[in-house]
């Protein structure tokens, strides 16, 4: 490790003489790829390094070639699409599966896929999707209204991953086909988002799931780490902690309206270290990278030939405090904890890279953000006179618990440790790793105090975070894990899913962000700008929604 860093820094050191032309091409040759090769990209051909002189025409080949590289420190644990979801699980799956709908650009909106209508009644309890006659699965099988329902069964027979945005409002009966081409969709509930989760539905061959079935676990095991969709992409090579490889299948029934030349490859390179990923992006062998540190942003900044995201993301970061048991569960107490947090600091931590919440939701979630909130802010006086109308008066000892080695968490909690002290409240730092602290959340007993939690985003619509993170039966979810629960909410939010019509659901949205922010619920700090970096010729492929989708991703000679 010792003999890497030194490597990475005479690499950066030659990188900087290179910018005022004090050392030779061959010089720089040598030791750019010694500090490759400590760094551990040599393991693969395709990360020789070049010079700084030669990456636009590194990056013009892999553009004539039509190949993108994506520098990622998160493996593709399971590509199987009702049982895997994350960040990197999703680019895999966009990958080789075809979804109901998709979400495009930024801010997203909801384009064609397998549907090309969605329509739902006025109630928002029943539900048509008309389906494209044309699309095939890879082996050239239609595409048809039977299939997509087995699909809509086994996600929720599996209730794993997506399942947690239509198990609430769907059961075995609620899927019928009406004719090749048409599905009822008859759900339990009111549910008004229910085109905005339709993305997530991911098509599968029920023909390969089934030839693959063991023991009844209808392919799960099979689909971990193979496909069996008819997306743009199948599987080249599937090499866990190392690369995942994917070539354009070449009779993709689906022709996107982008303008954009479709990838022929795309990898997914595993690359932990981001001072390692910063090197392969600037030595022209990745294309795209992500989670690189604010250190790393600022190096890439000053090239010419990469675009660093500055678009604050649709993934809030808050401090869950427990509503329910503990000194926390006074609001005044509530209210000191919201006043003593210094937010300023908090995006300093961050070097910059964020926007301050103004309650529950991320304020670039146009429409459905309510301006003008009565949020607390950074006022120590205010704080104090808070405390002082508690049944806390005196101080006490509160736990805040966050990610292992998840550095800006840990910075979050000391700027409350600090100012908490001055209102008498020692504030004890506990990391642990994400399950356990998952296991806490469980319990309003044993629940934190304070939680660390970023709440994803996989659907840009209010439900997305308010339905998973406030209403009373979700109470115990890690999204939850303020154990707040308050039937005057619950209305509202069960108002807003009942209907379709944008302005009703827009006023049930209004009146839920205020009573969040008039119970002081929890500490809402900030949304993340993603540290994503990206060449120039990729024109503008970031996506806030969870994971990006290759489908509309590609070279334009930006």
């Amino acid at each position: 490790m010792g003999d890497r860093r030194v490597l990475e820094q005479r690499y950066q050191n030659l990188r900087e003489a290179m910018r005022t032309e004090s050392i030779s091409r061959r010089t720089f040759m040598q030791v750019a790829g010694a500090a490759a090769l400590a760094a551990g990209l040599s393991h693969n051909a395709a990360v020789a390094a070049p010079t700084p002189g030669v990456v636009r025409r590194v990056v013009g080949r892999q553009a004539s070639a039509n190949t993108l590289v994506y520098g990622s420190g998160q493996d593709i644990s399971n590509l199987d699409p009702h049982t895997g979801h994350d960040y990197s699980i999703t680019w895999g799956q966009r990958a080789v599966y075809d979804s109901i709908l998709r979400y495009e650009g930024n801010p997203s909106e909801l384009k064609p896929l397998l549907a090309t209508e969605v329509t739902g009644s006025p109630d928002a309890k029943e539900w048509t999707i008309k389906l494209a006659d044309n699309a095939t699965f890879h082996d050239g099988s239609k595409v048809d209204a039977q299939a997509v329902k087995f699909n809509f069964d086994r996600m929720l027979k599996k209730n794993l991953g997506v399942a947690w945005m239509f198990a609430t409002v769907m059961d075995e009966n609620s899927v019928s086909v009406v004719d090749p081409t048409t599905l009822k969709i008859a759900l339990r509930e009111p549910f008004g988002p229910f085109e905005s989760v339709l993305p997530w539905l991911f098509v599968a061959n029920p023909k390969i799931v089934q030839e693959h079935d063991v023991n009844g676990d209808l392919g799960e095991g099979w689909l971990k780490d193979h496909e069996a969709g008819g997306g743009p992409f199948t599987i080249t090579s599937w090499q866990p902690g190392s690369t995942y490889e994917f070539q354009r299948f070449a009779n993709y029934w689906f022709k996107p309206d982008n303008g954009i030349k479709p990838l022929d490859k795309f990898v997914w390179q595993i690359i932990r270290e981001s001072s390692t990923k910063r090197i392969a992006m600037e030595t022209g062998q990745v294309q795209y990278g992500d989670r690189f540190t604010p250190e790393d942003i600022q190096a890439l900044k000053g090239e010419p030939q990469f675009v660093v995201n500055d678009t604050p993301s649709l993934t809030p970061f808050s401090i869950k405090l427990n509503n329910k048991v503990g000194p926390t569960s006074d609001i005044n107490v509530r209210k000191a904890l919201l006043q003593a947090f210094d937010y300023d600091a908090a995006i300093e931590a961050v070097s910059g890279r964020g926007a301050i919440l103004e309650g529950p939701l991320p304020t670039n979630l146009t429409p459905w953000h309510k301006s003008g909130l009565p949020v607390l802010r950074f006022d120590m006086d205010k704080a104090k006179a808070a405390l002082a109308a508690s049944g806390s008066k005196d101080g006490f000892e509160m736990e805040y618990v966050y990610v292992t080695g998840l550095a800006e968490e840990e910075q979050f909690g000391l700027i409350l440790l600090q100012n908490a002290a001055d209102l008498g409240i020692t504030v004890k730092m506990t990391p642990l790793v994400w399950p356990d602290m998952v296991a806490r959340a469980a319990k309003a007993e044993t629940a934190p105090a304070a939680m660390a939690v970023y709440a994803g985003t996989d659907y840009p619509d209010p439900d997305n975070f308010l339905w998973q993170g406030y209403y009373s039966k979700q109470a115990g979810f890690w999204a939850a894990a303020s154990w707040y629960q308050n039937p005057a909410l619950d209305k509202m939010l069960e108002g807003a899913r009942a209907t379709t019509d944008q302005a009703k659901r827009q006023d049930f949205y209004n009146q839920a962000q205020e009573t969040l922010v008039n119970d002081a619920v929890e500490i809402w700090v900030y949304s993340e700008i993603e540290g994503e970096v990206w060449v120039k010729e990729l024109g503008k492929p970031y996506d806030p929604i969870m994971g990006g989708d290759v489908r509309a991703i590609g070279y334009t000679g930006a």
